[in-house]
């Protein structure tokens, strides 16, 4: 019943988190308390029995903030959400939210992989918003190794942007989780996304800038971050690329420089995973790899192997997770 009235008063306008929370405190239950201070709820109680039924239909989780299922962070927000909506598991037990612009270089998206990769192997957590560019980035990279955890701007059954829809998808698969605090059927809108941004910060111990130009909305998620008492670390970028001038401005300001991953593993105060060995019949490539980034036709040139022995050999190290393409270059993850 309780879970009932949380979803029913979603719907109801002029009651809020701090409204519903003080009806418990007062009455003891929401149900008691809209006994006595909301009298007519019947219209939005039809809408929440709709709503929870349509939820079960999908598979979908509807978790209220009095919930033990309910993550402890977000409570620290102003304003968290009534009611969440969830597909698959949550876990931010320790978590790291890395965000950045949808334009971003591709610099960044292979910086923003592999620090998804390299938290997912520490058993960190990656928190994103799902958007193009560095957040995708972010999701794969920790789902090569791990799980991670979207938070939408619009309903979680309308996963947007629908060039994501199949990442979405993987990322439930893989025993991560997709969130909103949207009722089902909301599409996106705008004034949105600073709303998911904030959850975003406040499911996440600290927050990574990897690209942001000099106005960006990731900006919106660090002001959360900041309110909240998190740290934001920013990663240094090139002074002459327009992408890093917002993450540069962002150290300037006094955020931490992130110039080494290790430096997120002493921040949560734990070892750096085992990196994979690399088998000998590998090595040759993975080393040239290390040094600089390269194309099949210059690995073919400088080894002088053959094309498909060099196209084995780098499926393989891809498959490991050792290394990314990035168009036709190829880099060390």
């Amino acid at each position: 019943m309780e879970r009932l009235l949380a979803v029913a008063l979603q719907f109801k306008k002029g009651i809020g988190f701090h409204r519903a929370r003080r009806l418990i405190e007062k009455y003891g239950s929401l149900e008691e308390g809209i006994k006595e201070e909301v009298p007519d709820l019947s219209s939005e109680l039809k809408l929440a029995e709709e709503e929870i039924k349509k939820a079960e239909r999908l598979g979908i989780e509807i978790v209220p903030f009095f919930s033990n299922e309910y993550p402890k962070k977000l409570l620290d927000l102003q304003q968290p959400p009534m009611v969440l909506y969830i597909r698959g598991r949550l876990n931010v037990e320790k978590s790291v939210a890395i965000v950045g612009s949808r334009k971003c270089s591709s610099y960044g998206r292979t910086v923003a992989y592999r620090l998804g990769k390299y938290l997912s192997d520490l058993g960190v957590t990656v928190v994103s918003g799902l958007a193009l560019g560095i957040d995708t980035s972010a999701h794969r990279g920790a789902l090569s190794s791990g799980n991670t955890i979207a938070v939408l701007g619009s309903s979680v059954d309308l996963i947007y942007p629908l060039e994501n829809r199949s990442l979405g998808e993987k990322i439930v698969e893989n025993g991560g989780g997709i969130v909103s605090e949207f009722p089902l059927g909301t599409k996106p809108k705008r004034e949105y996304f600073p709303r998911r941004n904030r959850i975003v910060a406040g499911l996440s111990d600290c927050v990574i800038v990897v690209e942001a130009a000099e106005r960006s909305g990731t900006f919106i998620t660090v002001n959360y971050a900041l309110d909240l008492g998190r740290d934001v670390w920013a990663v240094p970028g090139n002074i002459d690329s327009p992408f890093s001038r917002g993450t540069n401005r962002l150290i300037k300001e006094g955020a931490l420089p992130l110039t080494e991953f290790s430096e997120i593993a002493e921040f949560f105060s734990i070892k750096e995973s085992q990196k994979i060995e690399v088998p000998e019949r590998l090595e040759e490539i993975y080393k040239i790899l290390l040094k600089k980034p390269s194309t099949i036709d210059g690995l073919v040139e400088e080894t002088g192997k053959s094309l498909s022995e060099i196209s084995s050999i780098l499926l393989e190290l891809e498959v490991l997770g050792l290394l990314i393409r990035d168009g036709g270059v190829y880099r060390v993850c």
